[in-house]
């Protein structure tokens, strides 16, 4: 199965990359997904998208095919064949 991970904001510009496909063989969920990424990142997904009791950071925003996962099954929302998972950095401003 192919899924998509186009990363937003802050991920783009401090990783140098838009994203990543990934063919995995058996069905995971966004949370395998983000233990997935931070193999390939150095744990980078964890600590900005999840705190320190490995719920959803405020701000954060995982989307699966345009859905909020806070909306779904949170981060054991299970990803299927051709899933866009769209990642956003928490963020502040005015």
């Amino acid at each position: 199965m192919t899924i998509k991970v186009k990363f937003y904001s802050l991920f783009k510009i401090n990783l140098k990359s838009s994203g990543e496909v990934y063919e995995i063989k058996n069905p995971i969920t966004i949370s395998e997904l983000i233990n997935k990424l931070d193999n390939d990142y150095d744990d980078y997904f964890t600590n900005k998208l999840l705190n320190d009791k490995g719920k959803i950071s405020p701000g954060a925003i995982i989307l699966v095919n345009g859905k909020n996962i806070l909306h779904l099954n949170n981060l054991k929302t299970e990803l299927k064949d051709e899933d866009i998972i769209t990642l956003f950095p928490p963020s502040a401003g005015g």
